[in-house]
């Protein structure tokens, strides 16, 4: 998975001053590790737990996985289990749609039964409504030439006389007088009249029993909407992170050259990206002058690294993940991360300006080769193992990454089993595709970072030759040739030695 960050770095690294972004080209590099099975994975779980040991960070960025039917011990274990998970998830998707369905048909009739009934409270102000019921419901399927419909053709003001004639009329010669009728269409109102205050007096005790029945039963149906979806989601995010690599680049095993069922191998094979980051801490970098006054153990950060440089790239997250990262989103972001994972692994520290992040890309390789002389192996690569230099400000794009990431992996199981958190969202969505408004919003993530840092460019390529006398160009350190590359980098380097010196040891090499 292609990461917004991915994006900045070839647009932006190296990069000092408004932040400090870079990779010192020596301390990049890939290791492949061949064992027994087991070995591979014994590697892997000490790289995690040993770590925090060292005083990192770490965080799942993304992860994969291709499994030959041929092997099929971890075939079952993977794509078998991913099988019997669509079963259940359908399975519950068709629960979900049904019940749907009965609650909106029971809900339909709680409106018309609710209509009627408010119609009953109100009394005598809508009178007028009731006896129109009564005529479209009741009258008008006593017959031909009994009901009142019919009998317009004799009387054509017949209804509209039964509609403002009052109920405590019970007299014809009173209807007479008041309507201004015939005697014998005062008899036939007074007829109607009768069978509608007796129509009103036992109709009225149904729609208030109806209409209890279908509100339970509409609550019950809801409730056990929301219930299956509760249910769904473990089913679903467990499916999801069982991602196979086929499902993004089908074509892309066509030329894996460890993918040879053919020769009768069995191959599986898993990856999975790693951040790894603490702060950076050497004796002679000079830190903001914010740092130097700042005590140490207070909690607020004394250059808030959720500065304009970061601002300016927030639409990027929003193109590529369908979430809006909002200012309250990144406050807690950072209180998080001042929190830390545990107490004794913060993942910022508000009095360290600079850290140093690893980039761990791991592909995992399990082959069985036909017996006599075959067996089992267990294939690791380091492909690559990456070292970063960061400020803080760029260290919280990095957070803000993974929390665009965890957000739109919520909202797409919800989207998946029908939830809907944010109905104003999906109305403006369906009103700008109507609008279309769409097609504005199909610029590629490249386009937008090119976009982000162009109008800038432009003033900063034309005071550039004095820039270095007119402009201070950030918080961070911004002597690139003398102190990134002669301090930091080799404070980074002893790090990193010691870090691939480590998982050599692990591995047996000396």
């Amino acid at each position: 998975m292609d990461l917004v960050i991915d994006e900045l770095k070839a647009k932006y690294t190296p990069i000092a001053g408004p932040a400090v972004w870079l990779s010192p080209e020596n301390q990049s590099i890939q290791i492949d590790y061949t064992t027994p099975m087991g070995a591979c994975s014994n590697l892997f779980y000490s790289l995690i737990f040993q770590m925090p040991k060292w005083g990192f960070s770490m965080a799942k960025v993304d992860e994969w996985m291709t499994v030959t039917p041929t092997h099929v011990d971890a075939y079952n274990l993977t794509i078998a289990q991913k099988q019997k998970l669509e079963g259940s998830i359908k399975a519950g998707l068709a629960s979900i749609a049904q019940a749907v369905s009965d609650y909106e048909l029971i809900s339909h009739d709680y409106r018309r039964y609710r209509e009627i009934f408010d119609y009953f409270v109100k009394g005598e102000s809508d009178e007028h409504v009731l006896r129109s019921l009564f005529i479209d419901r009741v009258d008008a399927f006593t017959g031909e030439n009994y009901s009142l419909v019919t009998m317009a053709r004799r009387w054509p003001t017949i209804i509209t006389d039964f509609i403002r004639m009052r109920a405590d009329i019970d007299n014809v010669d009173h209807i007479r007088q008041e309507l201004d009728v015939s005697a014998a269409e005062a008899t036939i109102l007074k007829t109607k009249n009768e069978l509608y205050k007796e129509w009103k007096l036992m109709f009225k005790p149904v729609v208030e029993q109806r209409l209890m029945r279908f509100k339970s039963m509409m609550d019950a149906r809801k409730k056990s909407v929301e219930q299956y979806k509760k249910w769904l989601k473990p089913y679903v995010s467990r499916h999801k992170m069982m991602k196979d690599s086929l499902e993004e680049s089908p074509a892309g095993e066509r030329t894996n050259r460890f993918m040879t069922p053919g020769f009768g191998q069995a191959v599986g094979s898993t990856g999975i990206r790693l951040w790894a980051w603490k702060p950076f801490i050497t004796e002679e970098v000079q830190r903001p002058e914010a740092f130097a006054e700042q005590k140490k153990g207070k909690a607020d950060f004394a250059l808030d690294p959720y500065d304009d440089w970061v601002k300016d790239k927030l639409p990027l997250f929003k193109q590529k993940y369908g979430v809006e990262i909002t200012d309250e989103i990144v406050e807690n972001v950072k209180k998080a991360a001042v929190g830390g994972q545990r107490p004794h692994v913060p993942q910022m520290d508000p009095n360290e300006p600079y850290y140093l992040l690893f980039d761990i890309t791991l592909d995992r390789s399990i082959i069985r080769t036909a017996q006599p002389e075959g067996g089992d192996i267990e294939d690791m690569m380091f492909a690559p193992l990456q070292t970063w230099i960061l400020s803080q400000n760029v260290l919280l794009l990095y957070l803000i990454e993974l929390e665009a990431i965890k957000m739109s992996f919520e909202k797409e199981i919800d989207e998946i089993i029908g939830v809907q958190d944010n109905n104003e969202e999906t109305l403006n969505n369906l009103r700008d595709e109507i609008m279309g408004k769409k097609e504005q919003k199909k610029a590629g993530i490249k386009d937008l970072v090119h976009a982000a840092g162009s109008a800038k460019n432009t003033t900063v390529n034309a005071f550039k030759p004095f820039s270095k006398y007119l402009f201070r160009p950030g918080p961070y350190e911004s002597n690139f040739k003398e102190r990134l590359t002669k301090v930091y980098m080799v404070g980074s380097g002893q790090q990193f030695g010691i870090f691939v010196n480590w998982i050599k040891g692990k591995m047996g090499v000396k």
